[in-house]
């Protein structure tokens, strides 16, 4: 099993536990969180649409590992 440390704009360092054969995307929509229009990371690699449904094992992550599992909305702050 892998530890997955899920970060959002709305949900804290939530740790889940997926299996190898799991996607990014599963474990998202297991939390029911939607990734349209986030920029989403696995230990600070930007993730494309494609690795979003690629197992874990795929990205490079085994068994054992602990992992952060990020998704953030960057808004616009510029003033007008």
């Amino acid at each position: 099993m892998i530890k997955v440390i899920v970060k959002t704009n709305t949900v804290r360092g939530r740790e889940v536990t997926a299996d190898a054969e799991t996607t990014p995307a599963e474990i998202f929509a297991d939390l029911g969180v939607s990734v349209s229009g986030t920029s989403v990371n696995l230990d600070g690699v930007i993730l494309t649409a494609t690795d979003l449904n690629s197992s874990l094992e795929a990205l490079g992550i085994h068994d054992g590992a602990t992992v952060n599992l990020n998704s953030v909305i960057k808004a616009d702050g510029a003033l007008r």
